[in-house]
Order: C-alpha cells, then structure tokens, then sequence
C-alpha cells in the first residue's frame, strides 16, 4: 500500500500547487486564458484525484493514472507558454545564471517574466504519480 500513501501525497501536492499557482497567476488570469489552464487542471486533479484515490480500485487508478499524464502535459505545456515558445533558449539563459557572482542579475530585472521551469514542477508531480499509479499491480 506503498503506492497509495505516495499517490496521496503527490494529490496533497497538486493542492498545494493549484494554492500556488493562483497566486502567481493573480494578474495574467484577467490578461489570458492560458492562466487558467494548470488551475484547472490542478482543480480536476484534487477534485476527481481524491475520491479515485480513497477507492484505489483497478479503474479509480486508471483515472488517477490519467490525471497525473495530463498534469504532466499541462506541465510541459506551461513551459511553453513561460518561453514565449523557445524552451530550449530559455533554459540556456536560466542555465546561465551559474556563471553570474551572487547579487547579479545578469542585466535582467528579476520578477519581469514568467519563470521558465516552474511549470515543471507539473510535470514532474504528473509523471511521479503516474508511475505510482499505473506501474504496479493491485494484490
């Protein structure tokens, strides 16, 4: 029953991240409809992930295993949109930030784009839980 304590855990974090991200988005959620796109999912996640959890049947963790792949996308997608669409030229100049002493800002005010990994976070929550969800066998 491992696996179930750690699904619970990942659902725990999935509402701790829509909480998060609420705040983060206050300001783009009247700006675009991307904003809304990992509330939503994080909200499906803690709304239809719970009681799939709580009954941890063969079929609930099918579903749970389906809400971790699409918080995992969502994830990936958020990446996206936080690169404009260049995540692999973005994650070079986060990447660059080991080069700059500490107090630099690199000549780039911090807090005026969105933070390129963060929506990772996403991705990394969806994939661990799809791999507690569908990687074992019920007993």
């Amino acid at each position: 029953m491992i696996e179930k304590r750690i699904a619970g855990v990942l659902l725990s974090g999935a509402a701790f991240l829509l909480v998060e991200v609420r705040f983060e988005h206050r300001e783009v959620l009247g700006e675009t409809w991307r904003g809304w796109i990992p509330l939503t999912c994080a909200a499906l996640l803690v709304a239809a992930g719970v009681p799939a959890w709580l009954a941890w049947t063969g079929r609930a963790r099918k579903l749970l295993s389906a809400l971790f792949a699409l918080a995992a996308a969502v994830g990936l997608l958020g990446a996206w949109f936080h690169s404009g669409g260049r995540p692999l030229k973005t994650l070079g100049h986060v990447a660059s930030a080991w080069t700059l002493k500490p107090g630099e800002n690199g000549g780039e005010k911090p807090g005026t784009a969105p933070p390129a990994l963060a929506p990772l976070a996403f991705s990394g929550l969806g994939l661990l839980g799809l791999l507690v969800c569908a990687g074992t066998r019920i007993r």
